[in-house]
Parts: C-alpha cells; structure tokens; sequence
C-alpha cells in the first residue's frame, strides 16, 4: 500500500515541482553562453544582458528549493489536515506509511532539487570554481592546503547535513502541524505556534548539549589534524541531526495517531 501512496503523491507533486526543476539547467545553459559572450564581447548591452540572466538563473537556484520545500508542507496539511484527511485515515495504511510516503516523496524531491541546481551550476561552468572556493576557504582560514578528493568529500559531508536538517525541519513542521490540528479552535495559529516552540526547544537542547561536551570535544579535536576536526564534527553534526528527525517523526506519529483533530 505504501507504494501506491507513494505513486499518488509523486504524481500530485511532479507536475507542479518538473516544471521548475527543467526550468533551471535551461536558463544555467544559457547563462553560460551569455557569460561567455559577455567575456568575448565589450558591449555594454551584452554586459547588462548578462548580468539579468545571470540574476534570474540565480532566482531559479532558490526557486528549485524553495518550491520543493513549501509544496511538501502543503501537501502534507491538505492531504492529512484538511478533509481530505478523513479519506486518508479510513485507508487500510498505518500512519507511518501516511508519513513515510510523504517524508520519501519530500527527501525525493529535495535529492532532486540539490541536483539540479549542481546541474544548472555544471553547465555554466560554475561548480569548479564552487569546489575550489570552497577549497580556498578552508586554506584561508585553517592555513590547510586540500586536495580534489578531500574538498570534495568535505561538501559531500556538508550536503549530508544539509539534507539531514531538512528532513528534520520538514518534520518539525508535520509535527507541529499535528500539534496544532489537536485543538478545537485557531488550529492554524496553534501550527505556527508550536513551530516556534519546537524551533526554540531544539535550539535550549542544542546548547545544553554542546555546553555538556564542550571540553571533552575540544581536547579531543586538539588531538586531530584539522581535516579530521572538520569530518568529526561534520559527522557529530549529522548524527544529531539524525537524532531530532527521529524524534521529531514519533512526535508526529503520535499526534497523528491519537490526537488528531480534522477540520
């Protein structure tokens, strides 16, 4: 059955998120060609041509993730909160697989969003120049020159965490969604703020745990190189990260479950 929720929801969401996605390595495409007419050419309404296209593909970078993430959220209150939910829940699915359908679908989506814009960054000829900011960076500010392959494992680290922290402020939100539909009245109100009491509780949780192991970590970061420091903590990072989605998820299947209230 989770199949089947999976196809629905691909389908709801593909003709409205495609769309977007090709939109942006066409105009990476085309900014490239104009970035490099602009370096051939002096004219100045090449130059002014240039610089829109590039501001626009640029747009486009943001709208890929952007879209993705409001229209899971959307998706997830329309077709769990509204009364489209009493049709949901009279399904022969359990609610992780009403869950787990639309956390796929939106981690899918999000996978999707990530690599279309390093597609749309590829074919402008931007994503080395990326790679060796990155690269510059850390030199700069750790004094630590890096090969190809460690940059590289460093941003597919950093993407890891990224992903991680979407997929947990995705939850968040379906928590606090569920939260929320609990009360009689002023439900969206109460969505938004639980959002915000969830938001500020991981941020006193967070400091008291990097308060409780901050010595510990620093004495043992000091026995590292800086290249291992940073993939330790990248990868502390990701487990925490890890740690709160899995919370956040039993939250929501518990509201969802035992709590909810429909409009």
């Amino acid at each position: 059955m989770l199949g089947k929720l999976l196809k629905q929801d691909f389908r709801a969401t593909a003709r409205i998120i495609l769309p977007v996605y090709a939109a942006v390595p066409v105009l990476g495409l085309f900014t490239g060609l104009i970035t490099r007419l602009c370096e051939s050419q002096s004219n100045i309404w090449i130059s002014i041509l240039g610089s829109l296209v590039s501001f626009v593909f640029s747009l486009a970078l943001i709208a890929a993730v952007v879209t993705t993430v409001v229209l899971m959220i959307l998706r997830f209150y329309r077709n769990l909160m509204t009364d489209e939910g009493y049709l949901m829940f009279t399904l022969p699915v359990s609610t992780t697989e009403l869950i787990c359908s639309k956390l796929i679908v939106s981690v899918v989506w999000f996978l999707g969003a990530l690599a279309v814009d390093a597609l749309g960054l590829l074919v402008t000829g931007r994503f080395g120049s990326y790679q060796n900011a990155v690269r510059f960076q850390v030199t700069y500010t750790f004094g630590m020159p890096m090969t190809g392959a460690q940059s590289a494992g460093l941003i597919i680290e950093f993407v890891a965490f990224l992903l991680l922290c979407c997929v947990a402020l995705c939850l968040m939100t379906y928590a606090a969604m569920a939260i929320g539909q609990s009360f009689k009245k002023n439900k969206g109100l109460m969505s938004v703020v639980f959002f915000f009491v969830l938001w500020i509780g991981t941020r006193i949780v967070l400091t008291l745990i990097f308060g409780a192991f901050y010595w510990p970590a620093t004495s043992a970061v000091n026995t590292m190189t800086v290249l291992q420091a940073l993939w330790t903590v990248l990868g502390c990072a990701c487990v925490g990260a890890l740690a709160f989605c899995v919370g956040f998820f039993f939250l929501t299947h518990g509201m969802l479950r035992k709590h909810l209230n429909l409009q």
